[in-house]
């Protein structure tokens, strides 16, 4: 599971598609709601503001 801002979602696709072998699901974060999990405040490759979780 990654948690990105726009300029890092190829590469955490990219990673995923390594890992399992087959392709993420890509959700915006402002449209999804957890109720035990909260986003991080920074992308996971960077510190800008996260705007994709791709799982």
């Amino acid at each position: 599971m990654y948690v990105v801002c726009r300029e890092h979602l190829e590469e955490a696709i990219d990673e995923f598609v390594d890992v399992y072998e087959m392709p993420p699901d890509i959700y915006k974060l402002n449209d999804i709601t957890f109720t035990k999990w909260t986003a991080p405040a920074t992308c996971d490759f960077c510190d800008k503001h996260p705007i994709y979780l791709v799982v």
